[in-house]
């Protein structure tokens, strides 16, 4: 190998120079820079920590709170118009606290569910039975002592009080035309009142309209004289016709005998809002970083000394690349749980295959897209409060899908969800919704879905890169979104 001569020395040497100062080279580096000042910190790693647990947190913490709390005596107050009812009630309510101290975690069904004051809600959030002490007050109440029961019930005294009128006893067949008009649906004028704080969805009520059920159902068997027909007659008489929830079915479950539960009809519900909920929170994650780095460089004067070795689109390509290759590592990582937690409930399934390419591409798109617009906004703005003025919108135009998932789930083709599955900024979200649904999307739609975000991705990035060299090195800061948009018209 013949020896290096100074001219072959000079020519390396030209050449490395010329890779150093190649646009490509000075792209990359700023690309690396701003990923590791993304993804190499403290607070990220307790942002990616965090999020997941103040999105859905509430699904372990609820169950750990109440298991830490344990049991209450919730008080309960009963004015008995009838005199007949109070005794069946304290009865009921004794038996029920006594199975809850023996049995505190036992699953219960049927009847003896209802019976119990166990629901599905209870054994869905694991949550600890409270105990019911049932009291009697005067058979008729005024308005006063109501008065005096709910400032109770306000200052956590009592939980509930119960007005049972007299008319609930009497025989229905002596009611007149006037009262029988009187009656709305199956509930008539005559049925008892529930106050409580929580007394839409109070567990008590339900168990309290069981138990008064029965009773009441006997009392009416007595009054029209119906006591010699055998109770089974009765049982198949008040017997409820339930259509099964479940889903279409797939080629794979041909055959199968096995019925689908209510959970699946829940999970089918929820499942493409969860996925929806990790592109929103790695879009979140990425995108507002872009808005914190770039009001610091301009505030600490550190993209002047950067446009001194870039350009500006040079600054902003690379920094919208770090942004997207730190946006991955967070795909990965909540990606790599979610499905893990999947797998580990069976659930892995659940999901169609083909959801995961267009996800991808999406979310990228997805990235890309609100990226620019935040690091457009915090190089045109001096204050944080300008930067959340003219975010507003866009945040707004972010949580759209969210406010109208249910809407998509339950017609994932209907008017609302094809329509913003076309609309740019809630594009991603929405698509990825509509197709990890489990329903037949129309072929043609997440293609062309994904040439608009393509186009209106190139041509958002294209104006935030006018609008991010018009702003970089202005002292002023845009106050409007007018005087943002008019900066994209300035001449390069």
């Amino acid at each position: 190998m013949p020896p290096l001569t100074n001219n072959d020395f000079t020519k390396s040497t030209s050449r490395q120079q010329r890779s150093l100062s190649s646009p490509m080279y000075k792209l990359f580096v700023i690309a690396h820079r701003e990923y590791v000042a993304m993804v190499g910190t403290k607070a990220f790693l307790f942002t990616l920590v965090m999020m997941p647990i103040l999105m859905f947190g509430s699904i372990v913490a609820m169950p750990l709170l109440n298991s830490m709390i344990g049991s209450k005596t919730l008080k309960i107050v009963v004015a008995d118009g009838t005199a007949q009812l109070f005794e069946t009630i304290d009865k009921a309510a004794t038996q029920r606290n006594e199975s809850l101290k023996v049995l505190p975690r036992k699953e219960t069904d049927g009847a003896d569910a209802k019976l119990s004051g166990r629901d599905s809600k209870d054994s869905f959030m694991n949550q600890q039975a409270d105990f019911w002490l049932f009291t009697e007050a005067p058979n008729e109440l005024t308005d006063e002592q109501r008065l005096e029961y709910s400032g109770q019930i306000r200052n956590g005294e009592l939980y509930a009080l119960v007005e049972i009128p007299k008319s609930l006893w009497d025989d229905p067949s002596k009611l007149g035309v006037a009262d029988v008009a009187k009656s709305v649906g199956d509930t008539p004028i005559v049925a008892p009142k529930f106050y409580s704080q929580d007394a839409l969805i109070s567990g008590t009520r339900s168990w309290l309209g069981v138990v008064l059920s029965q009773k009441i159902r006997e009392r009416r068997i007595q009054q029209f004289g119906l006591t010699g027909i055998a109770p089974e007659v009765f049982a198949q008489i008040d017997a409820k016709v339930d259509l099964a929830p479940n889903m279409p079915i797939q080629a794979s479950q041909i055959g199968k005998t096995n019925s689908q539960s209510p959970m699946d009809s829940l999970i089918a519900m929820f499942l493409p809002f969860g996925v929806m909920m990790l592109m929103f929170m790695v879009i979140l994650m990425a995108a507002q970083p872009m808005l914190e780095s770039a009001m610091e460089e301009k505030s600490l004067r550190i993209s002047e000394v950067l446009l001194g070795s870039v350009t500006p689109s040079q600054l902003m390509g690379g920094k919208l690349l770090g942004n997207v290759a730190g946006s991955l590592v967070i795909f990965v990582l909540y990606g790599s749980g979610g499905l893990f937690l999947l797998n580990s409930q069976g659930l892995s399934d659940k999901i169609p295959a083909s959801v995961l390419p267009w996800f991808m591409l999406f979310q990228l798109l997805g990235v890309l897209f609100f990226s620019s617009i935040f690091l457009t906004v915090g190089a045109s703005v001096n204050e944080l409060k300008e930067a959340q003025t003219m975010l507003l919108p866009v945040w707004m135009v972010l949580m759209a899908p969210m406010m109208v998932w249910f809407i998509a789930v339950r017609d994932p083709n209907g008017v609302v969800s094809t329509t913003l599955s076309f609309f740019p900024p809630s594009c991603p979200m929405m698509m990825v919704l509509r197709l990890a649904s489990g329903t037949t999307v129309p072929i043609w739609q997440p293609p062309l879905a994904a040439i608009i975000m393509l186009v209106s991705t190139f041509l958002i990035v294209r104006t935030a890169g006018r609008i991010y060299r018009a702003g970089l090195l202005r002292n002023e800061g845009a106050r409007s979104i007018t005087q943002l948009l008019r900066r994209s018209l300035t001449p390069r």
